[in-house]
């Protein structure tokens, strides 16, 4: 079984990956990127809903988790609604995981 390596970071609700960098910051501004371009509202744990209603979600739904170089490219090709895998904490391929 070959060793897996992190090369960068992904936000994700463990479903779907929302945003992507090389270190965690740039991934958590990627996905508030994306999130404000959808004009979906992120809610801090301590914030109640809007009461203009509107969309939002709430940040402590995602995670940061290490993502391989593959994982980067694939989602970088197809988008983050792909099929992932974790593996020794690390976020990877499907294909990968299974190496």
């Amino acid at each position: 079984m070959t060793t897996i390596q992190a090369a960068g970071y992904i936000v994700t609700n463990n479903e779907a990956i929302w945003g992507t960098g090389k270190t965690a910051d740039e991934a958590w501004a990627d996905f508030l990127r994306g999130m404000s371009e959808a004009r979906v509202t992120v809610l801090l744990p301590s914030e109640d809903m809007p009461e203009e209603g509107g969309s939002y979600t709430r940040a402590d739904d995602y995670q940061i988790k290490p993502a391989t170089t593959a994982l980067l490219a694939e989602i970088e090709g197809k988008g983050g609604n792909i099929g992932w895998r974790m593996r020794g904490g690390v976020a990877c391929t499907r294909d990968e995981a299974e190496a």
